[in-house]
């Protein structure tokens, strides 16, 4: 027999499991990423924007909401760079790559001359592997990463970035995939290519020589994601007996945590790649030119 008062307890005892069962309150907190989805016309057009199961829309002014909404995800969680955010973006693989790369940097968020800091800032941005739903051994997903923009070193000339440039057809389909000034081609053939080619560059997986080499894409708006994703996966890594074998972790697309005038006032140099010279001073696979005096 169960008297009054234990029920009386049991029952506050349930209100609060259910209280805590509840929606997120607007200062909650979760551990959760962000959940982003971009879904396509079969014209590569943008379809619905879905944020975290709230539809946005297809223009611009639902971009403007996703920005919106990323700024007070940022604020509730009480970090002025939301440095604990996760952000999972999904997207349809016949999109066009510039609605994926329009999220991606408001996702990161934009860095102000005017105070020198970043604004709506997510850190971690990952791109979700449409492959994964097939098969377990590859990666879930690729990380984006989202660049700090430091105050230069001139005294050092660091690793270069891996250039990967994808051009398009009217239609979204790859037109060319070129690394470095190396053109591999655009079907099949070239992917492997690429894949090969970042092989050479890092000379063995898990190198630690190049363990900050990064690879910097740029992809005509226009190309259909699935290609993207395909030179994403091929620089990564590959498939190999025992698993995914890493190739290189740092990937990030170009336009993203800086801008014409950033690169002016950061006096980037322009490091080129020649992946088929190697020496046995230099890191397997990659040419650096002789350093450059710092502006005066």
């Amino acid at each position: 027999m169960v008297n009054l008062k234990s029920r009386t307890s049991i029952a506050v005892m349930l209100q609060l499991a259910l209280i805590g069962c509840g929606p997120e309150g607007p200062s909650g907190h979760s551990d959760d990423p962000l959940q982003l989805h971009l879904a396509a016309n079969d014209d590569g057009s943008l379809k619905q924007m879905t944020f975290n199961e709230q539809t946005l829309g297809n223009n611009d002014g639902s971009f403007e909401k996703l920005a919106t909404e990323i700024k007070q995800f940022v604020w509730k969680n009480g970090k002025a760079e939301g440095s604990d955010l996760q952000i999972d973006i999904s997207a349809d693989q016949r999109l066009r790559f510039e609605f994926v790369h329009r999220a991606a940097s408001l996702s990161a968020g934009r860095f102000d001359e005017k105070t020198a800091s970043w604004s709506k800032r997510i850190n971690d941005v990952r791109l979700i592997n449409p492959a994964a739903s097939q098969s377990t051994a590859v990666p879930h997903s690729f990380s984006i990463d989202v660049p700090f923009l430091p105050e230069p070193d001139y005294g050092m000339v660091g690793v270069p970035d891996v250039k990967v440039r994808l051009t398009a057809n009217d239609d979204g389909s790859l037109e060319m995939l070129t690394i470095g000034r190396r053109r591999l081609g655009n079907d099949n053939q070239a992917i492997d290519g690429l894949n090969h080619e970042i092989l050479k560059i890092i000379g063995e997986p898990g190198n630690p020589l190049v363990a900050d080499i990064e690879v910097e894409i740029d992809a005509d708006g226009v190309l259909r994601y699935q290609h993207v994703v395909e030179a994403i996966k091929a620089c990564n890594g590959r498939l190999g007996n025992n698993g995914w074998v890493t190739y290189i972790e740092k990937i990030k697309f170009a336009g993203i945590g800086s801008s014409r005038g950033q690169d002016e006032f950061l006096h980037e140099i322009d490091l080129s790649i020649d992946v088929l010279e190697t020496g046995p001073e230099k890191v397997p696979g990659i040419h650096l030119p002789l350093p450059v005096e710092p502006p005066k």
